[in-house]
Parts: structure tokens; C-alpha cells; sequence
């Protein structure tokens, strides 16, 4: 609710962070006529150094978390659709430039519509937020964990050879089939090697038809042929 209030209101924010530096301004101003030379140095210290740095910081925390807020996911705070595109395409170019390896996995939670169905709504999205959580905390900190949207995740892991991406989503899938709060939700899992010289396109193209042949036994991890 706050940061729906929080950027509703932003423009007023800064707008009196704004008057904050004018203010500044003005009393540096007034200060400057002061006949006693300390006090003049520590006014203009204080009013032309640290409210208009109090301001500058402030407003660096505005722009940060309005970028925040632009790319997470409402439901459940994992990253978003438009993160991902944009990390996978900076992920892209550092591989060409590095020689490394990395790997993505498309994920999609299984009959998630028959969960829907059975327990209603909010309890589907407990479920989601409940395999967000499972997925973020078993996952390493420069691993990139996303929801595109409805039941379908995906999760780019830099620096991650095939094996241990493939060891990694096991472990997940695994961990989601026995979580009882999960109710007994399970998750399909397509593993794609990130290769530098593929378009974007065409990767998320493989990793689509990799989670395909997940989907037709389910609860199941498949690594893509061609990696």
C-alpha cells in the first residue's frame, strides 16, 4: 500500500525537496551579510553543504526505488518480465566478452489453473508467492529470479555451467514438490545454456520448447538437446 501512496505522491516530494534547496540558497544568502566571519563559515557550511546534500540523497533514494518499483513483480517481489529481458541481453554481452558460461531455467508450475479451481484465488496466489519465496532463498545472490507472469518463472544463472544448473533446478523442484504450504503444487522445468551468439529471440524460443517437453510428463526437469 505505501508504495502505491510513495510514487502517487513523488512529484510533490520533490517538489518540496526542491524548496529544501531554494530555502538553502536563500539562507546562504542571508547568512553571507553576518558580520562575524565564524558564523558565516558555518552557516554556509551548513546551508550550502549539507541540506542540498541531504536533498541530493534524497532524491538519489526516490529515483532508486521508483526503478525498483518499475521492476518488480507486485504479487510477489520477485524481479519482472522487463528486468529479465534487460538483464539477459547485458548477460549476453558479457559473455561475449568474457568466455564464460551461463544457463536460464523457464519454469511452470503444473495444473496451476485445477489449484485455482479447487482452493480459489487466493489461495493460488499464496501458492505463487509461497514457490517465490522457495525460489529465492535456495537461489544464490547474483542469480537473477523472475516472474513473467501468471504461473511461469524463469531464472538466469551467470557464471553457471549446464550441470550445475540442472543440479540447481532439481533441487528446486524437488523442495516445491514437498513443501506443504505449496499445496502439493509441483513445478515443470526447461534448462537452456545461454549461448552469446544467439538472438535473444531464439533463446527464449529453445527454452519454451525444453519446458514443452517437461510439461507432457510434468514434475519434471529437462535440459535442452542442443546445449
Amino acid at each position: 500500500m505505501w508504495e502505491v501512496l510513495f510514487f502517487k505522491y513523488t512529484a510533490i516530494i520533490l517538489a518540496v525537496i526542491g524548496s529544501l534547496i531554494g530555502y538553502s540558497i536563500y539562507m546562504v544568502h542571508d547568512v553571507v551579510r553576518l558580520s562575524d566571519p565564524i558564523t558565516k563559515i558555518a552557516g554556509i557550511g551548513l546551508f550550502s553543504i549539507l541540506i542540498p546534500a541531504l536533498a541530493g540523497s534524497l532524491c538519489g533514494k526516490l529515483i532508486q526505488n521508483l526503478h525498483e518499483f518499475a521492476h518488480r513483480d507486485q504479487l510477489t517481489s520477485l524481479w519482472n518480465g522487463r528486468y529479465f529481458h534487460s538483464e539477459l541481453t547485458k548477460e549476453m554481452v558479457r559473455l561475449k566478452r568474457t568466455q564464460s558460461t551461463s544457463c536460464m531455467a523457464l519454469i511452470d508450475i503444473d495444473d496451476f489453473k485445477k489449484i485455482n479451481d479447487t482452493y480459489g484465488h487466493l489461495i493460488g496466489d499464496e501458492v505463487l508467492r509461497n514457490i517465490a519465496s522457495v525460489f529465492e532463498k535456495n537461489t544464490r545472490a547474483n542469480d537473477v529470479v523472475v516472474r513473467l507472469g501468471g504461473d511461469e518463472f524463469v531464472i538466469l544463472f551467470p557464471d553457471t555451467n549446464l550441470e550445475c544448473a540442472s543440479l540447481l533446478t532439481e533441487k528446486l523442484r524437488e523442495m516445491i514438490a514437498n513443501h506443504r504450504e505449496c499445496y502439493q503444487a509441483t513445478i515443470s522445468v526447461g534448462v537452456l545454456l545461454v549461448h552469446a551468439n544467439v538472438e535473444v529471440t531464439q533463446l527464449l524460443k529453445l527454452v519454451d520448447e525444453t519446458l514443452y517437453q517437461a510439461k507432457k510428463t510434468k514434475n519434471l526437469v529437462v535440459v535442452d538437446s542442443y546445449s
